[in-house]
């Protein structure tokens, strides 16, 4: 049981981006994850007999909307308020709530929340305030001050406050370009003392954040440079103790009590229907049969599900530092490709290997002065040289190029190098 449902960024009016040379039982599945992602939210939702669902990122824009994607996300508001579950939409302000209605055609059970609107909503008898901290300039230190006398007296029904925050890291940009931890994350770090308060930040990198604090992937990654597959995010309000454990309600001080912190009591649910799987095999020798007869097993050894998500594979080819079966690995790539993909069988494998490649992360310390047997200050080669760099770079972890493009831009100089 659950009594609110999070679910950040469905974009149901963007789908996934379509792969080459799929066939249907692949191209469908990616086609339509999105939306499937947020109708399986909705369905944790009721299954959960939750009180609220929780909507906040991007949703679906009013302005390059279809009317079937409008007419979906009306029947799934109104479905949910027949079930007693409000949807709760956090939008960026109140023409966009209009244009969101007007879109919709004003469903019951549809409530808004924007950075200068709060709401509040009575759930099982607890008063719960939902604010939205998106427009971190102007009211997210609005969202941590205490209540003046005026709207708030020591016996306030006012029991459970949630803040809800996102950032836009992943929805333009590529695995390179990650957002920087600045001041638009200090409203998580101001949180941790109000008792009564309850933080989630959506993200589709992982972020730092404080305890306390709980990051929520988007319900359906995008591509493998994601913090997480997706889910949706679920809040209990009350954990009360079981008779087992010898306290009875009844006996409780305060009916609101819960037999832990409130805040504890949240989880994941997987909502995702697509998933990126990066494997890695050994191949030092060999041509493209060979070499995807070794993929096959890998990917038959996997734990796979025929009902389960559809499973993007990304092979890794380790090459043992050879720089010139790497070029050969990316010689062979499509006949290799075209020998696996011969086998898949939707029925039975949810599997589609979309990419071969010589792995990009291999260590290049074997090329280095220290495994290659040359001394500092010596003539040495260019590949020496640019392990040696490599590696120093790894020693830096706070360098601003990251530790596994330092490596995969090496492998790429040395690769051009091979192959002129």
């Amino acid at each position: 049981m659950a009594d609110i449902v999070f679910a950040f960024d469905p974009a149901i009016d963007r789908p996934l981006p379509r792969l080459e040379a799929t066939p249907t039982a692949v191209a469908e599945p990616l086609a339509t994850a999105a939306i499937d992602a947020l109708l399986s939210a909705a369905a944790a939702a009721r299954q959960a007999d939750a009180a609220a669902l929780v909507l906040f990122g991007r949703v679906l824009d009013p302005q390059r909307a279809s009317p079937a994607q409008a007419a979906m996300l009306r029947s799934l508001i109104t479905g949910l308020a027949a079930h007693g579950c409000r949807t709760v939409w956090l939008a960026a302000d109140t023409a966009s709530c209009a244009d969101i209605a007007r879109m919709l055609g004003e469903p019951a059970g549809l409530e808004f929340v924007t950075p200068t609107s709060p709401l509040s909503l009575d759930i099982r008898g607890i008063m719960v305030e939902i604010v939205s901290a998106n427009d971190r300039h102007a009211t997210v230190a609005s969202a941590f001050i205490t209540p003046t006398d005026a709207t708030h007296t020591p016996h306030s029904t006012l029991e459970r406050r949630i803040v809800v925050g996102w950032d836009a890291c992943h929805w333009n940009a590529e695995r390179w370009d990650d957002e920087p931890i600045t001041t638009d994350h200090r409203w998580m770090h101001t949180a941790d003392p109000l008792t009564n308060t309850f933080c989630v930040w959506g993200s589709r990198r992982r972020p730092t954040i404080t305890a306390g604090m709980h990051h929520l992937p988007a319900l359906q990654a995008r591509s493998a440079h994601e913090a997480a597959a997706g889910s949706c995010g679920m809040l209990t309000l009350l954990d009360h103790p079981t008779v087992d454990e010898g306290v009875l309600v009844s006996a409780r001080r305060n009916q609101l009590d819960s037999s832990t912190d409130w805040r504890h009591n949240w989880r994941e649910v997987p909502t995702h229907h697509v998933a990126w799987k990066t494997i890695t095999i050994a191949s030092a020798t060999g041509g493209d049969e060979e070499l995807a007869t070794s993929i096959w097993s890998a990917i038959e050894a996997l734990s796979l599900d025929a009902k389960g998500p559809l499973e993007i594979i990304r092979c890794h080819v380790e090459c043992g530092t050879s720089v010139a079966r790497r070029v050969r690995v990316a010689e062979i790539s499509s006949e290799t490709l075209a020998r696996v993909r011969q086998l898949y069988d939707a029925r039975t494998f949810r599997v589609w290997c979309q990419e071969v490649l010589a792995d990009p992360g291999e260590s290049l310390i074997a090329l280095g002065h220290s495994r290659s047997g040359a001394k500092p200050g010596s003539t040495t080669s260019f590949s020496t040289a640019l392990a040696d760099i490599v590696n120093r770079l790894e020693q830096e972890p706070l360098h601003a190029i990251p530790q596994d493009l330092a490596r995969e831009s090496a492998w790429l100089a040395l690769e051009l190098i091979e192959s002129t």
